[in-house]
This record gives structure tokens, C-alpha cells and sequence, in this order.
């Protein structure tokens, strides 16, 4: 836990990987962040889990969405355009995380309101970046709230 954030983040990651689900964790863990991750294994679950969020007020909603371009089900710029349209939680930092490097795909990200960019890097120490971008959004969408 860090002592300057103690306030614990909730996490909502759209991601199909175990292996990138650790890595997003371990990015999470090696920044000092506080947080709790709830974690859709496909598209069409993080769509339930939003549905669920606009019908429960009682349900504090996440304050990050981080989403896999590529999931199963509903693909993540479907779970965007949801995202976007939720009385609760359209207003919410989004990182879009994408093993793809198309201009199209990202143009296509932003189009769509995501907040950052993340490409999937192939060495540890660069994907353990994301921790220091988490912590920004989260930081940077809590001064604004």
C-alpha cells in the first residue's frame, strides 16, 4: 500500500490472457497501488458487469477500465462503446491494451474514448510500465471528480 494513495482503486480489466491478467497485477503491485481488480474473461461478461453497475447504485463503479483490444465474445471496442454510453460509468479513464500497433486500430480507440493507448510490449520491464499509467489516470480522474 502506498502512503501518499492509500485509497484503494477499483479496477474493471477486460482481459482473456492468464498470463496478461499476472502481468497487470505484477505492473499494479510493483507501482505501490492499492487496488481491487475485477476481472471479465470475455467481452460479453464485461458488458454484464456494466449492466449490472447502471442497475445497482448501491455498487460503487470502477474507477479504471483497462481492456484487451482482441477479447472473445464482444470485442473490446464493443465493451467501449457500452462503456461510453453508462450513466454510472461512462465517464470513467479507460486504457485500451493491444497487442496491435495498426494507426486504424488506434485512431479507431481514441474515435471511441479511450484514454490510453497501451501496447503490449514484449519485455517485462517495459510492460510494467502501466503501473506508473494507472496510477496517473486514476490520480489525474480523482483531482477532476
Amino acid at each position: 500500500m502506498n502512503s501518499q494513495n492509500p485509497q484503494e482503486m477499483r479496477l474493471l480489466l477486460v482481459e482473456d490472457s492468464p498470463a496478461d491478467v499476472y502481468l497487470v497485477k505484477e505492473a499494479m503491485r510493483r507501482e505501490g497501488l492499492n487496488f481491487s481488480l475485477e476481472v471479465a474473461d470475455n467481452g460479453e461478461t464485461a458488458i454484464q458487469i456494466l449492466n449490472r453497475l447502471d442497475a445497482d447504485t448501491q455498487e460503487a463503479p470502477p474507477g479504471l477500465l483497462m481492456v484487451d483490444l482482441n477479447v472473445p465474445r464482444r470485442n473490446g471496442s464493443e465493451v467501449l462503446d457500452r462503456l461510453r454510453h453508462s450513466p454510472r460509468c461512462g465517464r470513467i479513464p479507460v486504457i485500451m491494451i493491444s497487442s496491435s500497433d495498426s494507426p486504424l486500430d488506434r485512431r479507431r480507440a481514441f474515435d471511441l474514448g479511450v484514454t490510453e493507448y497501451f501496447l503490449k510490449p514484449s519485455s517485462l520491464a517495459e510492460f510494467m510500465s502501466l503501473g506508473k499509467m494507472v496510477r496517473r489516470l486514476f490520480e489525474s480522474h480523482q483531482s477532476a471528480a
